[in-house]
Parts: structure tokens; C-alpha cells; sequence
């Protein structure tokens, strides 16, 4: 595959100690690869997901933005060119944060992530590794309910200079944000035993970011449809 070095990278630091309810969420696992994309400029307010034929498992999505952190020039067939938009470039990976959210639940996880904070943050590559992510902590995070298992969603961002340092902050400022939740719950291991791991996936997949309108600028638009409502009315 695409980008080998990164998963030796960021799981030799991930076997040193195992604590109650860890989890390996590094990218790059067997059976495991995603990459974090760029909006997609014919659409750039819809986040994209699912696996383009560059991921681990190999997919059949196709991307109208290219890796983050990589060059302007797209790769092939599935993924697009990495360019700059709106004043934000995205080349430079070291503009965007990567976050583990874990819950109890589906619901659960949702919640965490779009109102809460993440578990443990990462980075995203560039070069030869544009796209995928290194998990910080040695690439391993710890369980916050010291569960047997646990609903897995990442989440990517805006960083804005190291600023924004959560999911919900960067839908509060308008800024470029999107996630992926896990389809099933996944092990959590617990001393004595291996950490748990995203090995195969468990539905987690790439996916792009999306630009959400500040409040402030959904609030206008709601104004200026009613008034233009209430003319047609009037007329």
C-alpha cells in the first residue's frame, strides 16, 4: 500500500505499556488505512466518506478534494487535487488535528463528538504519507469509560494555528471539519491483556472535510428568506 513507514512509526510506541481499557487507534493497522480529504470544491458544505481505491480495505468512493498534506496534483482515478480554498491550504498538514472520540453507544458517540472533546489528538501527514494520520500518545488512548469495548469515531479539523482544538469548536467557527464513526462496538483491551486495535476497521473510513456556515451566517440566510417571503406574500 500507499504508505508503509507510518505504521511502523506510529505502533512502535504503542506496544510499550498497555494500561486498563487502551485502544491502538493509529492509522495504517492491518486491514486498516484511511486517508482525510480536503472539501470537495463542486460541494464543499457535504462531507464525502467511504474508501477510495488507494485504502485499506480498498473502496470505490471517489473524492472531489485531494489527500491533506499533499501536492496540488491528484493522484489518480478517486482522488482529486490538494489545493487551497477560501484562504485555507491545504498542503499543509500541519493546519488540521486529528481526534479519537469513544462512547457506550452509537448515540452516545455522536454526541461526543459533535459537543464534546476528544479522547486523544493526533496529526495529519504529508509527503508520501499525505492523507493519513499519526496518533499521538504513542498511538494508543485510553478508554475514558473502562468499558470491554467501546463505539470509535475519528474526526479531523481546522486547526486554525493550533486553536481550535476540538470537532464541535470548528463547526462553531465555520471552519472545515468532518468525522467517521464505527459501524459496531470495538474490544477495548484491559491489563493483562493487548491493547485493543482498529484492525479491519470496523466500518471506519476515509472521509472529507466539509465547511459548515458560522450560526451567524445560517441566522442571515433564515432573515433573508422570510423577508423574501413575505414580499412574495405581499405582492
Amino acid at each position: 500500500m500507499k504508505k508503509t513507514l507510518l505504521m511502523v512509526g506510529t505502533l512502535a510506541g504503542a506496544v510499550a505499556a498497555y494500561g486498563q481499557g487502551q485502544l491502538v487507534w493509529s492509522d495504517g493497522q492491518n486491514g486498516y488505512e484511511i486517508a482525510i480529504l480536503a472539501p470537495n470544491p463542486a460541494s464543499p458544505s457535504v462531507e464525502q466518506t467511504g474508501n477510495s481505491s488507494y485504502d485499506t480495505p480498498a473502496g470505490t468512493a471517489t473524492y472531489g478534494g485531494g489527500w491533506i498534506g499533499g501536492t496540488s496534483t491528484a493522484p489518480g482515478n478517486g482522488v482529486g487535487a490538494t489545493t487551497t480554498e477560501n484562504g485555507i491550504d491545504y498542503t499543509a498538514s500541519g493546519n488540521f488535528t486529528v481526534g479519537l472520540y469513544m462512547a457506550g453507544t452509537a448515540g452516545g458517540l455522536t454526541t461526543a463528538i459533535t459537543s464534546g472533546a476528544p479522547v486523544g489528538t493526533g496529526t495529519v501527514e504529508s509527503g508520501g504519507s499525505a492523507g493519513l494520520y499519526s496518533a499521538g500518545n504513542g498511538g494508543s488512548a485510553v478508554d475514558p469509560n473502562d468499558a470491554s469495548s467501546a463505539w470509535v469515531g475519528i474526526a479531523a479539523w481546522y486547526n486554525a494555528g493550533g486553536t481550535i482544538t476540538s470537532y464541535e469548536a470548528a463547526v462553531a467557527a465555520g471552519d472545515p471539519a468532518g468525522y467517521v464513526e464505527s459501524t459496531s462496538a470495538v474490544p477495548i483491551g484491559a491489563a493483562p491483556s493487548p491493547a485493543g486495535n482498529l484492525q479491519g476497521g470496523y466500518g471506519l473510513t476515509s472521509f472529507s472535510l466539509a465547511t459548515v456556515p458560522e450560526p451567524s451566517t445560517i441566522a442571515l440566510g433564515v432573515v433573508g428568506a422570510c423577508s423574501l417571503l413575505l414580499r412574495r406574500r405581499k405582492s
